[in-house]
């Protein structure tokens, strides 16, 4: 099993890597790359007998890249590279215990809630004449709800489309004026996938009060989806009509990621609503075209302040129900690195203009959220907190009629405490995590550095005669010239500037008849006079180069494709060379 786990997660095609082609090159292709790559790395080609080992350590990694070997190798991670084999292996016995243990976690999951509301409204609206101590005592508490929840669940594969289950829930409930409130019950459930397109789902009850809830789900492409579900009552079937709910998702641009959702409801409380969502990434990192590419890492150091990676989320909709009828839009930002939300709600309907400002800080463990709401109801400032699945709610009611000015000043306590955690907590939390992150790389790197960093001065040195030709010949016809090329991590910053490779030869050593190419979709660190400076780590590489006699550069992640010339860089050249010699024919006429 565990190796099954480790061929699946880091199993890597090394064929276009190590030979530098791209996945579509031919067989022809292929062949002259390994031929040009067997003579120089050749142990044979070699005078220096101490950089023998290093040309043929270079030798048979081509020969398996090119001859086969099932054309994979296994890839460690960087943390486990320069462990022992017993060390690896208690490493994987302690995930596996640990997903074990999440996974029996998963299956009896207990939450428990106190919601304990407050009525304030009298500090703000008593009288001028009652002294503080009077305000204070007319605060009361309007009720008191303590909420447990066991919920436990097992399900079987009866079929590859067909799944049963079965789950149960007890919930306890103490309200404040009434005695202890205890419900359960049992669902059995099914799911049925009719195909890659369709699929069933169905729950029922079975203890009272009994119902049946159905479900179905049909998406006719990647950008569609359409939902049909219903409860039904059986002891209320002759009497209401039991709700069904229609439901259509669908894509509205290819190029974009904005979805339209139509919902419409018949049955008991019919409406209509329409919502449109549009979701923007942000990154000023640099680093959000590498991330889009597949296979390359996501994580890294990441910014300073913590709030240079996000999305944000617009959306807008309607809702026809009768007298709850309504206009909505929300504004959402959600910054990645902080696990921080922001929200903003405006929603306007008959009762007048309702807003909700929300903010929302999530850990592994733990979450605090605070919100403002104004509405024609009042003003409300509603505090959570939750710790391992236990949740707080303190819902204040600072006022029972709409106050703008009361509503703005309530949201500057959340906001103010918001700015002074992340100032005090965040932030500095941040700056450790970016500070453990590189001294975990500089610590992969050093370990490895000394074996590592003589082969590749050996390979760097095996590479300069081709380099130099290669140079040469670009420098003869003014083509492509590599002035200087790093490789290292994509920030730019003092902390990671130890952790940045020179590679200036292998690339000078890679340009042929005024191009460079170096395949995209994995790293270039497998490339010969290349290697990981930064294990775990978002790198880009970096070229100064001049083309035509002009000076050009490029900055490229990781994992994208280097093609050099750019096109417009040729087109202009070509523009030049064509009119210089327009001009000089003109003159001979």
């Amino acid at each position: 099993m565990i190796g099954c786990f480790l061929w699946a997660h880091f199993a890597v095609l090394t064929v276009s890597s190590v030979l530098n082609v791209p996945k579509t090159a031919t067989q022809n292709d292929i062949r002259e790359r390994h031929r040009a790559l067997s003579v120089i790395f050749h142990p044979d080609k070699q005078l220096d007998e101490t950089k023998r080992g290093t040309a043929s350590h270079n030798f048979l990694a081509i020969q398996k890249a090119y001859e086969g070997e099932d054309g994979l190798k296994i890839s460690w991670p960087a943390e486990l590279r320069s462990k022992s084999n017993e060390e690896i292996v208690e490493v994987l016995k302690r995930t596996k215990r640990t997903s074990t243990q999440r996974k029996l976690e998963g299956l009896i999951r207990s939450k428990g809630s106190l919601v304990c509301g407050i009525n304030a409204s009298s500090l703000l609206r008593s009288p001028s004449d009652v002294s503080l101590a009077g305000r204070l005592n007319r605060v009361s508490v309007m009720n008191i709800v303590e909420t447990h929840r066991v919920k436990a669940h097992h399900q079987k594969d009866v079929t590859d489309k067909t799944t049963i289950g079965i789950s149960t829930r007890i919930t306890r409930e103490v309200p404040s004026s009434m005695g202890l409130i205890g419900t359960g019950n049992v669902l059995g459930h099914f799911t049925h996938r009719a195909s890659p397109k369709l699929e069933f789902e169905g729950a029922v009850s079975l203890m009272y009060p009994r119902f049946i809830i159905l479900k179905s789900l049909y998406r006719p492409d990647d950008f569609t989806t359409l939902g049909i579900d219903t409860e039904i009552i059986p002891a209320f079937f002759f009497v209401v009509r039991p709700p069904i709910t229609f439901n259509l998702t669908r894509r509205l641009s290819r190029d974009s990621l904005t979805d339209g959702r139509l919902t419409a409801r018949i049955g008991r409380n019919p409406r209509v609503s329409l919502n449109i969502t549009t979701p923007i990434g942000f990154d000023f990192t640099g680093k959000r075209k590498a991330s889009k590419t597949k296979g390359d890492p996501s994580h890294g150091a990441g910014s300073v302040s913590g709030l240079a990676v996000g999305t944000r989320y617009f959306s807008w909709g309607v809702t026809l129900a009768g007298l709850s009828s309504n206009l909505g839009a929300n504004v959402v930002y959600t910054f990645t690195e902080l696990a921080l939300q922001a929200r903003l709600s405006l929603e306007y309907g008959l009762g007048g203009l309702a807003m909700v400002l929300r903010g929302e800080w999530e850990g592994e463990t733990s979450s605090v959220a605070a919100g403002v709401g104004l509405s024609k109801q009042g003003v409300m400032l509603n505090l959570e907190l939750t710790y391992l699945e236990q949740q707080l709610y303190l819902p204040i009611v600072l006022s029972q009629e709409y106050d703008a000015a009361l509503g703005l000043c309530t949201a500057v306590l959340p906001s103010a405490a918001f700015v002074l955690g992340y100032h005090f907590i965040l932030k500095p939390r941040r700056r450790a995590e970016r500070a453990a992150i590189l001294q975990k790389a500089r610590l992969a790197a050093d370990e490895d550095r000394a074996a590592t960093k003589r082969q590749w001065e050996e390979t760097i040195y095996m590479l300069k005669d081709t380099a130099r030709k290669h140079m040469d010949a670009e420098r003869c016809k003014t083509g492509l010239v590599i002035v200087d090329a790093f490789y290292g991590p994509s920030d730019p910053e003092d902390e990671a500037q130890g952790l940045v490779l020179d590679v200036t030869t292998a690339v000078q050593s890679l340009v042929t008849n005024s191009q460079l190419y170096i395949a995209g979709h994995r790293t270039k660190s497998g490339i010969q006079g290349f290697y990981d400076p930064a294990p775990s780590f978002a790198k880009s590489l970096r070229i100064n180069y001049l083309f035509r006699g002009r000076p050009h550069f490029a900055d490229v992640p990781d994992h994208r494709p280097v093609v050099l010339p750019l096109e417009g860089e040729s087109t202009i050249s070509n523009s030049m060379a064509h009119t210089s010699k327009t001009a000089s024919t003109d003159h001979l006429v």
